[in-house]
């Protein structure tokens, strides 16, 4: 049997965190003769832990064959997701009757395809997708967005991105999830594991990742960039310079400057945001998405940014959002970006945030809201740039033996 503790560091909504963060038999080999970076070490280590988790995702099925093990125990880390807990409801037991029932009639082990890793110091950040397919026909096809911090060669804490709302949508048809109310004050990330959390500011906030800077974001910003001919900031994958074109691109913000902001991207620029919907590749105008908010608006926005993780062409940050609506309620929300550059613009932006906060929030004033999305049948566009490899992981609620037949459809 897996532990409870181990189930819900398994699933964190998906059920596919459990290769993500298994450690594997004899894993903690010397690594400080090895001539590695850090930042390279803590590259092998994940991808190494993916390889061992993926020899046991599958039950035996040779006569007398005995089954493997569980996964090892997963690392002691402390997880913070960016969303509310299933339904609503912060309790381990509720968490797994909300997950379990859709996970129980899938057909295989999760897939999930990674694109490449960016690194700096003890902080490397993952993108992937991730797929199980459900004996009713329907497809958990999410898109995720991970950040883990490293002390020792071990992954001590892990913030989390994802399409909450395809989460609620698939896995709410097997246990209905209860429909959350817009908050009316600061949230709380979900924390699935880790120890009792922080204390919150004079605000009400709690603070979830180190703040680099803070500003108020004029509601006019909230637009799709016009890219023009952006100058040279450094040589290709220069991640000091392309830190420095992503800070120039929240102070020309900050000020309301929009031809500066417009000058911070490259020819080409294309802008995902992973959901469904409005959302996607092909998002609505950002002016389009975001247009409740504005029109309700009755505080500042202010906006938390993070410390950036550069490596070559690439720039990871995470942002904190927060706005007083005219009707008492608030827009609370966890975002995080990865920014790609060439020749001195931004020509790519891959957003995650709490997509079913934006639903619960925006949703019921907006256009793009009267139209419900439906559970998938077919896998949507991935959200990675290339794919590096593909895993496959065991689902811990999966009790179907591949000999017996399937259940009717």
């Amino acid at each position: 049997m897996i532990k409870r503790r181990q189930l819900l560091k398994a699933t964190l909504l998906g059920g596919a965190a459990l290769p993500l963060l298994a450690t594997a038999p004899g894993q903690a080999a010397d690594i400080t003769n090895t001539g590695e970076s850090t930042t390279e070490r803590n590259k092998r280590l994940l991808r190494e832990r993916y390889r061992a988790a993926q020899r046991e995702a599958l039950p035996a099925t040779l006569p007398g064959a005995r089954d493997q093990p569980p996964p090892p125990k997963a690392d002691p880390s402390t997880v913070l997701s960016a969303q509310a807990p299933p339904g609503g409801v912060d309790q381990p037991e509720a968490t797994i009757a909300a997950i379990a029932p859709w996970h129980a009639q899938t057909v295989s082990p999760g897939f999930t395809a990674y694109g490449p890793m960016i690194a700096a110091g003890d902080a490397v950040v993952e993108e992937w997708e991730t797929f199980f397919h459900g004996a009713d026909g329907t497809l958990y096809n999410n898109q995720y967005c991970w950040i883990k911090q490293f002390v020792d060669g071990e992954v001590v804490r892990v913030r989390e991105y994802l399409d909450s709302h395809h989460a609620f949508v698939v896995l709410g048809q097997a246990a209905p999830w209860k429909a959350l109310a817009p908050p009316t004050g600061p949230r709380r990330r979900w924390v699935p594991m880790g120890p009792p959390r922080s204390e919150r500011d004079d605000n009400g906030r709690e603070e979830a990742f180190p703040i680099a800077r803070r500003y108020s974001l004029p509601p006019q910003q909230w637009r799709d960039p016009r890219p023009t001919a952006a100058a040279p900031r450094g040589a290709a994958g220069d991640p000091a310079a392309n830190r420095a074109l992503v800070a120039a691109l929240h102070e020309a913000r900050a000020r309301n400057d929009s031809a500066a902001v417009d000058r911070c991207h490259g020819p080409g620029f294309r802008h995902f945001i992973a959901g469904e919907g409005p959302l996607g590749w092909d998002h609505l105008p950002l002016e389009e998405l975001y247009a409740p908010l504005v029109a309700h608006l009755a505080s500042p926005i202010e906006v938390w940014v993070s410390e950036a993780v550069a490596e070559g062409d690439s720039v990871f940050e995470e942002l904190e959002i927060f706005a007083r609506l005219d009707d008492g309620t608030v827009y609370h929300n966890w975002h995080c970006c990865i920014h790609v550059i060439r020749d001195g613009g931004i020509v790519q932006t891959r957003e995650y945030l709490d997509t079913h906060h934006l639903w619960v929030v925006l949703g019921r004033w907006a256009d793009w809201g009267k139209t419900p999305v439906a559970p998938l049948t077919r896998a949507r566009r991935s959200n990675l740039p290339w794919i590096d490899e593909t895993f496959q992981g065991r689902n811990p609620f999966l009790d179907l033996a591949r000999w017996k037949p399937l259940p009717p459809p």
